[in-house]
């Protein structure tokens, strides 16, 4: 769960929502466009986050509820944590199996989660797992050292979900990574190319124990398409000539025109996690945390959300409100010591020695201007879309910043050897065990990673009690907010726009698109 997991994770806004059904089907064949490409499609072996297309294939063992703050089962029957919160049972319905009709039982299940730690980037979701034991046909049981609030975020997405072992072993894991078997609610028609449309068939054994959906049987859909179209104007176009039937991923300006309109629904989803100015604070001058806070009191937050039209909101916590342990407290604190006050920046630089002696416009200190290198990744709108605007800033309180764009891997990169000034960067997770990843040793694209943190961080991932949890975070943030290693400044909010003869449209948290009760009435 670390930073690069971006792509596509409680609270959803719907502006216009999907109506009643109606009538009886008209099609049953939906097209979504989509703004992320997937790398490969078995979740367990990709690194390009958790898009659309595994979502589609795979069925997550469960889901967390927003409106009531639990894990719900999807594929499992039921699941339940011991009293000393170290060991899991699993129990999965009777008869289930993959969309190939290979079952799917308690040792397939258990040869799935062993698969995932021997193959997946993201093996550290299963961090402190020991035993699986397999007790029935049906039932596991699974010991983890730091109970399950690292692990239970995996179980709700692709990665986490079950993926046939047994094929993936026939066929090799090259040949699975593109043609998978898994047991969502649709499966690949035709193998698949990647970088082309991925046509998809209703998976007719699949079944759901998801409370949010009324179906909890196969798909009213028979088919599937998934367009991938990286420009989101292009995306927006297709959406109205009618040539698609859902878009993940519109940009703002889309709102301007369609909110209003009836041939729409706009589903404006926030995801979990934020983006922020990242310093690099193993290099001068951002090795100052005063030069850092001087800098957060420059950062006009509202600003950053008018220039994106509403594809962001401001955002003032680490963990923020679409998070799992999440603390009003924490944004507050954070408003309280760093208030978008300019001239209260440009004192705090004065008394740090930097000034504009020659009136270029620029502060400067013992004849060094202070001049940086702003870093973003040219693949993220939220990124490209908003920097200039923190140019305006920063130059309004006499900073000047270049900057430099480089695309989604080389931005990492970077960030991770160290090589820049600062950077838009951020994470996209559910839960705040991802702050572990941010700002630890080998880990930590801000260079900050105390030891003290490290522990606290630690500490905080094996707290079972969620009031306990979340006060344990809270403590966590005021920590970073003094220190300042990165400034949080917008939480990302994902616009999926669909014509209005797409009816029982469902978003299921943290921003999955479910469609078990999709009809398309034109």
């Amino acid at each position: 769960m670390t930073g690069r997991r971006r792509l596509p994770l409680i609270a959803i806004l719907a502006m216009t929502t999907a109506p009643a059904f109606a009538q009886e089907a008209t099609r049953t064949h939906l097209v979504i466009a989509d703004q992320f490409v997937p790398d490969i499609l078995d979740g367990q072996q990709s690194t390009a986050g958790y898009p659309l297309s595994h979502e589609l294939i795979s069925q997550p063992l469960v889901r967390y509820d927003a409106a009531t703050g639990v894990f719900v089962p999807d594929l499992l029957e039921s699941f339940a944590i011991s009293e000393d919160g170290l060991t899991m049972t699993m129990v999965l319905p009777e008869g289930r199996s993959y969309s190939n009709g290979n079952p799917l039982d308690a040792a397939a299940l258990k040869a799935a989660m062993e698969r995932y730690v021997a193959v997946s980037p993201y093996a550290f979701d299963y961090d402190g797992m020991g035993e699986i034991r397999v007790i029935d046909a049906r039932t596991i049981e699974v010991d983890n050292a730091i109970g399950f609030n690292v692990m239970l975020p995996a179980f709700m997405t692709s990665f986490g979900a079950p993926w046939d072992v047994s094929v993936a072993a026939e066929v090799g894991d090259a040949a699975f990574a593109s043609n998978p078997v898994a047991s969502g609610p649709f499966m690949i028609d035709t193998p698949w190319t990647p970088g082309l449309d991925l046509e998809l068939v209703r998976n007719d054994s699949y079944r759901t124990a998801m409370p949010m959906v009324e179906n909890r049987g196969p798909a009213h859909l028979e088919r599937v398409t998934t367009r991938f179209i990286a420009d989101p104007q292009t995306r927006a176009n297709e959406l109205e000539a009618g040539s698609v039937d859902i878009v993940f991923g519109l940009p703002g300006a889309a709102l301007r025109y369609m909110a209003d309109d009836p041939a729409y629904q706009i589903l404006s989803v926030p995801l979990p996690g934020q983006t922020g100015l990242t310093f690099n604070t193993a290099r001068a001058p951002f090795d100052d945390p005063a030069l850092r806070q001087a800098l957060a009191l420059a950062m006009d937050r509202d600003q950053m959300v008018l220039a994106l039209e509403g594809a962001a909101a401001a955002e003032w916590a680490f963990v923020t409100s679409a998070m799992i342990a999440h603390s009003p407290d924490a944004a507050a604190h954070m408003q309280s010591l760093y208030p978008f006050d300019p001239a209260a920046a440009q004192a705090a630089l004065a008394a740090l020695g930097w000034s504009d002696d020659d009136g270029d416009g620029v502060v400067s200190r013992d004849g060094t201007p202070l001049s940086v290198e702003l870093l973003i990744d040219s693949s993220s709108a939220i990124s490209t879309g908003v920097a200039p605007v923190i140019q305006a800033q920063l130059a309004a309180v006499g900073v000047e910043a270049q900057i430099a764009m480089v695309d989604g891997a080389a931005h990492y990169d970077t960030m991770d050897a160290g090589n820049y000034d600062l950077s838009l960067s951020g994470y996209i997770w559910v839960d705040p065990d991802i702050l572990t990843y941010r700002f630890t040793e080998g880990s930590a694209p801000s260079q900050y990673a105390p030891p003290e943190l490290a522990a606290a961080l630690d500490s905080a991932r094996g707290v079972a009690d969620p009031a306990a949890r979340t006060a344990a975070y809270l403590d966590i943030q005021k920590g970073l907010m003094d220190d300042l290693p990165m400034v949080p400044l917008l939480s990302e909010m994902l616009l999926i726009g669909a014509r209005s003869w797409v009816q029982g449209i469902e978003i299921v948290a943290p921003d999955r698109l479910i469609l078990n009760d999709v009809m398309i009435v034109e």
